[in-house]
């Protein structure tokens, strides 16, 4: 697909999800991509598959999941993130004046602290809602806000270490910045844009992997008839190779 082009800044939307994960174990604490089964943090830097401890994005998409990833999760709820890096070393890893739409998970403590975000949101939405006067319907104009909130801010996730019972570990810390500078500006543009293709039916930020990975997961779960009806489907078909 070409890329979207904004004011002079170039966005790839990659033909294959661009895929990236957290890893929040104790010895890594940063995002990776690739195979790292077997490797250590050093081992993984070294073979270029680690991207740092933090991404900022221009935020295209955040959608929910239930999925699966033996041995450790087994249907659970995971967050799935599309964005475009504009800094860390997703984003510096291409040229100055370029980016790509790219993909993660996060899911438990991480997913908690995004939805603890999203929720003071919501809160000054209300606020700013009644204190207009409640104008206008509170759903419509709390979906307005809360686009106003995605594309003038740029999202950071950051690792942050922690101490549990089992030693030390890692979870994604989720805030917000004002835009700033031009290639920021852009990012932000072509997010919307992204954005705005998706409601049409274009569908950029669908990682088939991972939909297939859930409908799974909800066959597993469902009343027999259900499943016979989702195990009918093509996606599912084509995981068990029939």
């Amino acid at each position: 697909m070409n890329p979207i082009i904004v004011d002079g800044f170039a966005f790839r939307i990659p033909g294959l999800p661009s895929r990236y994960r957290a890893n929040c174990g104790r010895d890594f604490g940063v995002f990776v991509t690739g195979e790292t089964k077997g490797m250590n943090c050093s081992k993984a830097e070294k073979a270029g598959l680690t991207r740092g401890s933090f991404v900022e994005m221009a935020i295209c998409a955040i959608g929910q999941k239930t999925l699966t990833f033996k041995p450790h999760y087994e249907n659970e709820s995971f967050t799935e993130i599309w964005g475009i890096p504009v800094a860390g070393e997703m984003k510096t890893h291409f040229h100055e004046k370029c980016s790509e739409l790219s993909t993660f998970l996060i899911h438990r403590q991480s997913q908690d602290k995004l939805k603890g975000l999203v929720e003071t949101f919501g809160r000054e939405a209300f606020n700013n809602w009644v204190t207009e006067g409640m104008p206008i319907d509170y759903a419509e104009y709390a979906l307005t806000k809360a686009s106003e909130a995605y594309f003038n801010n740029i999202f950071r996730f950051e690792m942050m270490q922690s101490e549990g019972n089992y030693g030390t570990y890692y979870s994604i810390v989720t805030s917000t910045r004002p835009i700033a500078n031009p290639f920021e500006e852009a990012a932000v543009k072509a997010a919307r844009q992204i954005f705005e293709d998706d409601q049409k039916g274009i569908g950029h930020c669908v990682d088939q992997r991972l939909v297939e990975n859930q409908q799974l997961c909800l066959a597993m779960g469902s009343t027999p008839d259900e499943a016979i009806e989702l195990a009918s489907s093509p996606a599912i078909k084509q995981i068990k190779g029939k």
